[in-house]
């Protein structure tokens, strides 16, 4: 990966364009750099495109999901995906051939229930990671957390493995008589810095997306030299 100051500082007043000449690079709040774009014209290639619906950036290419933000430096988008919160086996997003696959580095993966678990499957049914919860006596209904990370009880979380496209989820809670209150919880996969800052409520949860760039978009990259990676990068 080559490393490029995409945030540069600068002593004038203007704030520096980070999109295509003749594009915009941000739709609400949120900044769009190249090689994403708002507009076929300006992305790099059909998976960069962006949708800005009523000041709100969405991948068109992706099932329409909803964009937080672009990190040229980590080489991310954050995207909003849904919480799970059911006991049958549910499956996310599938990235496919997209060029995005789920950051080990910027994610954890969290499952929040009293006396339960949550598996991560892969295609095959074959498992991929998972934690459990405690059953303990305290019936405060609180979930614990020591130092912005789950404490095991009525919270657990772990890692993911690099090159993650699509994944599915079991979640299983222990019946009343065996000390659970019988309900599965829920369980996400959640970028951790917006995790640890405790910036998201209600069913969608901040993820990260790493993104590449292949041998034959990467000239096209030049058009914007603050617009960070010039090249493919080994999965984070």
């Amino acid at each position: 990966m080559h490393g490029v100051d995409s945030w540069s500082t600068a002593t004038s007043v203007a704030v520096p364009k980070y999109a295509k000449p003749g594009c915009n690079d941000t739709c609400g709040k949120v900044r769009i750099p190249y090689p994403f774009g708002i507009g076929a014209k300006c992305s790099v290639n059909k998976w960069y495109n962006i949708d800005c619906n009523s000041s709100t950036p969405y991948i068109s290419a992706l099932n329409h999901l909803e964009v937080l933000g672009v990190d040229l430096g980590n080489q991310t988008v954050t995207v909003n995906m849904p919480k799970v919160s059911n006991c049958s086996l549910t499956k996310s997003v599938d990235l496919g051939s997209s060029p995005f696959i789920f950051s080990k580095t910027h994610n954890r993966f969290v499952y929040e229930g009293y006396c339960g678990n949550a598996v991560m499957m892969d295609d095959e049914g074959s498992f991929v990671t998972g934690c459990s919860t405690t059953c303990s006596n305290d019936s405060t209904g609180v979930t614990l957390y020591r130092n912005n990370k789950c404490s095991g009880i009525k919270c657990c979380e772990t890692t993911i493995p690099h090159y993650l496209k699509s994944y599915g989820l079991n979640l299983t809670g222990l019946e009343r008589q065996l000390g659970g209150d019988g309900a599965c919880g829920s369980a996400f996969l959640v970028d951790q810095s917006a995790y640890d800052e405790g910036r998201f409520s209600g069913n969608s949860i901040p993820t990260s997306l790493l993104w590449t760039l292949g041998d034959l978009h990467y000239d096209q990259i030049s058009c914007c030299n603050q617009a960070g990676p010039k090249a493919r990068s080994r999965p984070r």
